[in-house]
């Protein structure tokens, strides 16, 4: 088409700058606490006395919020559905059990944010391929987190690894020598790392240990034998530990038996950073050597 010959666009609204003006107002008025608020209440159908004149009784008014508030968990619990279906393809699958699946909508019906019914679906799903993988106490401890709270326990998965015979994921900070007689008279501080200084800080390690996902006390674990040597997950690459010393042990944080339920169903985020500093740290007091034939710590 030649340039003459592009129509002519009209602006079917004369007062479209008034109009912009009128949205910049209630932009500005929703930045305020009380339109906050009045849009709050207004989407919870809980606004009738911030009205100049209430519109109807008590009792509709109570009626269209249940209502409100069932088509707003029906939308949940099928997104949820929809969300379980694009997980799903030809694996072999079975009928969760019966009580699992009404306690499982219950709860699941009360989750609103899109990353947050990812995750359920994820969990239905699950509970399909394996029935009886999540346990209704993890669903309702599950049910009552935030979108923050969830991030948190995600971030402390990515820190996360296992020893010796214990399929248990901890949080490792360092380790320590035996006392030995040089050592009562000059003491060594213990190798540590902060953990935030790799995105968990103390704020959201109290969070996780306050929702009963971690255990409260820093731990010690037994004297780590010279032989045989030690299995050391960590994300995803497994690790054979030698101490280079007699009388080593680690430092580090247990996840509660309901706080490794849920962390296999965040996801497998890594963190390079502190992969590469916890690394660093045990080659410090231990020859190290993966599962892919690499060495970490050379010392004899």
């Amino acid at each position: 088409m030649a340039e003459q010959d592009k129509p002519v666009v009209i602006d079917a609204h004369p007062d479209k700058r008034q109009h912009q003006e009128h949205n910049c107002k209630e932009d500005a008025d929703l930045r305020g606490s009380k339109g906050r608020l009045k849009a709050i209440a207004s989407e919870y159908h809980v606004d009738a006395r911030l009205q100049e004149v209430e519109q109807e009784d008590l009792a509709h008014r109570s009626a269209n919020r249940q209502r409100h508030v069932m088509q707003k968990q029906q939308a949940n619990l099928e997104a949820i559905i929809a969300l379980t279906y694009d997980q799903c393809h030809s694996e072999t699958a079975h009928t969760p059990d019966p009580d699992w699946l009404v306690r499982f909508f219950d709860l699941a019906r009360n989750i609103h944010g899109h990353a947050m019914q990812q995750l359920w679906a994820k969990i239905l799903k699950q509970e399909m391929l394996r029935p009886g993988s999540t346990s209704i106490k993890a669903l309702t401890i599950l049910e009552t987190m935030t979108q923050r709270e969830a991030q948190a326990l995600q971030r402390a998965c990515a820190l996360s690894s296992t020893f010796g015979q214990d399929s248990t994921k901890k949080l490792v900070t360092g380790f320590r020598r035996r006392q030995g007689l040089v050592q009562l008279l000059r003491p060594e501080p213990p190798h540590k790392l902060s953990l935030g200084h790799y995105q968990l800080s103390y704020t959201d390690l109290m969070l996780l240990m306050d929702l009963g996902l971690i255990l409260r006390t820093e731990l010690e674990s037994g004297v780590i034998e010279m032989q045989p040597a030690m299995p050391f997950k960590l994300q995803d690459t497994q690790y054979m530990l030698t101490p280079l010393h007699k009388g080593m042990r680690l430092y580090y944080y247990r996840f509660s038996p309901t706080g490794h339920e849920l962390a296999k169903l965040v996801g497998k985020r890594v963190h390079p950073d502190y992969y590469h500093a916890i690394c660093e740290l045990l080659a410090e007091g231990f020859e190290m050597h993966s599962d892919v034939g690499d060495t970490v710590n050379t010392h004899a």
